[in-house]
C-alpha cells in the first residue's frame, strides 16, 4: 500500500478539525467550567477579599508658594511636580488634594479636588467648602449651608443635609465616627454611610472598648450618664446588650464571681465560673492569647491555677504553675513556666525544653531572639539563653533592651566587665563603655560620646556605617544624618558611604516623608541632587 498524506488528528479519525473538537458537547461544559473559574479567580484577585483598602499617604509634599500662583511639590523620589492657576493648595494625601481658584464669571472663590495628575476628583462649584478630615482619608463639605462627608475619591459618604458634623477618631480604633446633628437629634453614621444609632440625649461621649485582637478593633461604646452601648463600627450592630452597665475590656468580662468571654458579635463564646475561694484575673498577651489566673487564699497556703486561651477561645494550657507569655523577634509566641526544678519554655505547638537550675521572674523583654533567665542559687546575675533552651551567655551582671538588640554587661575577671550587644543569629558586638545604643527603624545606632564617632547596625548584626565621626542628628529609612564640626554629613546606610555635606549655618530643616533637606539656598534630596533653588 502507497504511503499517503495522513490528515487525521491525533487519534486517527479522519477530519477531527479543531473546530469540530471545539464543538462537542463534553468540550463545550469543559470550556464553560474553565471559563467559570477564571472569572471567580479574576474576581477573588481584583475585589477586596475581605481586607481592609491600603490606606498608606502617598504623594506630594508642598515646598513653596510663588507669589504668580505657581506651587512646588516633590514626591517621595525627589520628583518634582508644579501646579499653576490656583489661588490656594493643601498638601497631597492619597494623591488628592483641595484647591481653590477665582471663578472669573461670579467673582467668587471655588474649590475643588484634584488628583496628582491635575484631574478633578471633584469639580469646582459642586460644593461651597472643602475640609480635610482623618488624615486626607475624608473630607467634610459644604453645600447650601448643609454639611455632609466624601472620601478621597469623592465618593458621597454622607449627603450634605446635617446643621453640623463632628468627626471622633476614637483612640486605637481603625474606624472613625461621624457625629451628626439634624433636627435637634444626634445621630451616628460609621465611615460606610450606615446609621448605626440616634439619640436626643445631649451629655454623652464616644470611647473605644479594648480590643482582644486585630479584629475587635472597630469596637467602640457611647455612654449615657453611666449607661454604656456598644457598637461595632464596621456592621453598625449593637453588642452586650444584656450588659449595657458593665465594664468591659479586651472583650472579657469580670463580673459576679464569673470570666465571660464574648465574640466580636458580641455573644457569649465562654463562661469561667470561678469559686468564691478563689480570686481571678484575665490579661491578654499579645492580642493572641488570654492567661487566667485563679488565685486562693483561704486554706492558709496559697494555690494558683493558669489557664491560657487562644483567640477562638479554646484552652491552650493549665497549670498550678504561673505561666508568663513572651513573645520574640519573628512574632512567636512562647510560655515560660517556672517548676520547682528549673524552667519549661513552651512553644505555640505546645512543644517544651526544660532549662534546670533557673528561674524566670517575669522581668523579660520581649521581641528578641532571646530570654533572659536568673540562675536559681543567685537572683542578681543573669543568664542568656535561646528559645530552643540552648545558653548564650552567663554572668550578666546588668542587661537592657533597645530595640531588637540586647545589651549586656558581662563580668570577666575580678572588677572588670565587658559589654556587648546581641543581636540575631547570635550575633555578637563589643560595645565600649561610653558607647550608647539606640533603636531607628530598622537599624540601631552605636553613638560613642568619647570618641564622638556614630555606628549603625541591622538586625544580624552586619555593621553598615563604621564610626562616622560626629553627633547623630537624624536616622531615617535608609540616610543617617551626623554633624561634625560645621558639617552636616548624609550617609546611605546601604552603601555605608557618604552622600552630601551641608554646613549647619546653612541647614534649615529636614522632610523625611520625603527624605528632602532644606538649606537657605534650596532643597535638596538625600542624595545631594537640587530640587528647587530659592530665589
Amino acid at each position: 500500500m502507497d504511503k499517503k498524506t495522513n490528515s487525521r488528528g491525533a487519534a486517527g479519525k479522519k477530519g477531527t478539525t479543531l473546530s469540530k473538537i471545539l464543538k462537542r458537547p463534553i468540550v463545550k461544559l469543559a470550556l464553560l467550567i474553565i471559563a467559570i473559574i477564571l472569572v471567580v479567580v479574576v474576581v477573588k484577585n481584583c475585589g477586596t477579599s475581605g481586607k481592609k483598602e491600603d490606606t498608606t499617604l502617598v504623594g506630594y509634599q508642598k515646598l513653596v508658594d510663588v507669589t504668580d500662583s505657581k506651587y512646588t511639590y516633590v514626591d517621595l523620589d525627589g520628583k518634582v511636580k508644579e501646579y499653576e492657576g490656583y489661588t490656594s493648595m493643601d498638601d497631597f494625601y492619597y494623591d488628592v488634594t483641595c484647591v481653590s481658584k477665582l471663578d472669573k464669571d461670579t467673582g467668587t472663590t471655588q474649590m475643588a479636588l484634584i488628583n496628582k495628575n491635575k484631574g478633578e476628583v471633584v469639580k469646582f462649584g459642586e460644593y461651597t467648602n472643602f475640609t480635610q478630615v482623618v488624615g486626607g482619608k475624608f473630607y467634610k463639605v459644604e453645600k447650601d449651608g448643609k454639611y455632609g462627608v466624601i472620601d478621597y475619591k469623592g465618593k458621597v459618604i454622607i449627603n450634605p443635609e446635617y446643621s453640623y458634623i463632628s468627626i471622633t477618631t476614637v483612640q486605637e480604633a481603625t474606624e472613625v465616627v461621624f457625629e451628626c446633628q439634624k433636627d435637634g437629634k444626634y445621630i451616628f453614621i460609621n465611615e460606610s454611610g450606615k446609621q448605626f444609632y440616634e439619640t436626643e440625649v445631649a451629655l454623652h461621649s464616644i470611647s473605644y472598648a479594648n480590643k482582644f485582637n486585630d479584629e475587635y478593633d472597630t469596637i467602640i461604646y457611647i455612654s449615657f450618664d453611666g449607661e454604656k452601648k456598644y457598637f461595632d463600627l464596621v456592621t453598625g450592630e449593637e453588642l452586650f446588650q444584656d450588659n449595657q452597665d458593665v465594664n468591659i475590656s479586651y472583650n472579657i468580662l469580670k463580673s459576679d464571681g464569673k470570666i465571660s468571654f464574648y465574640d466580636k458579635k458580641g455573644k457569649l463564646k465562654t463562661e469561667l465560673d470561678t469559686s468564691e475561694d478563689y480570686s481571678s484575673d484575665a490579661r491578654v498577651y499579645f492580642k493572641k492569647y488570654v492567661v487566667v489566673e485563679q488565685k486562693n487564699v483561704t486554706s492558709g497556703t496559697r494555690k494558683y491555677k493558669y489557664t491560657v486561651y487562644d483567640t477562638d477561645f479554646k484552652k491552650v494550657l493549665e497549670s498550678e504553675n504561673k505561666i508568663n507569655p513572651v513573645q520574640d523577634i519573628d512574632g512567636n509566641v512562647y510560655f515560660i513556666e517556672n517548676e520547682t526544678d528549673g524552667v519549661k519554655i513552651i512553644n505555640e505547638n505546645k512543644k517544651s525544653v526544660k532549662v534546670s537550675g533557673c528561674e524566670f521572674n517575669g522581668n523579660n523583654i520581649n521581641n528578641l531572639q532571646y530570654l533572659v533567665l536568673n540562675p536559681s542559687n543567685d537572683v542578681s546575675s543573669y543568664e542568656v539563653y535561646t528559645f530552643k533552651g540552648k545558653k548564650v551567655m552567663d554572668g550578666i551582671v546588668e542587661y537592657s533592651s533597645k530595640g531588637f538588640g540586647l545589651t549586656v554587661e558581662k563580668n570577666i575577671e575580678g572588677s572588670t566587665s565587658q559589654k556587648l550587644l546581641l543581636l540575631g543569629k547570635n550575633s555578637q558586638i563589643e560595645l565600649a563603655q561610653e558607647d550608647e545604643v539606640n533603636a531607628t527603624n530598622d537599624y540601631l545606632t552605636i553613638e560613642n560620646t568619647k570618641e564622638n564617632v556614630v555606628s549603625v547596625v541591622d538586625k544580624d548584626g552586619k555593621v553598615k556605617v563604621d564610626k562616622a565621626q560626629g553627633t547623630k542628628l537624624f536616622c531615617v529609612e535608609k540616610y543617617i544624618g551626623i554633624q561634625n564640626g560645621e558639617s552636616v554629613n548624609i550617609y546611605s546606610i546601604e552603601t555605608g558611604k557618604m552622600t552630601s555635606s551641608y554646613l549647619v549655618s546653612d541647614y534649615l530643616n529636614r522632610d523625611e516623608t520625603v527624605n528632602v533637606i532644606e538649606l537657605n539656598k534650596g532643597y535638596y534630596t538625600f542624595d545631594g541632587k537640587t530640587i528647587l533653588e530659592k530665589q
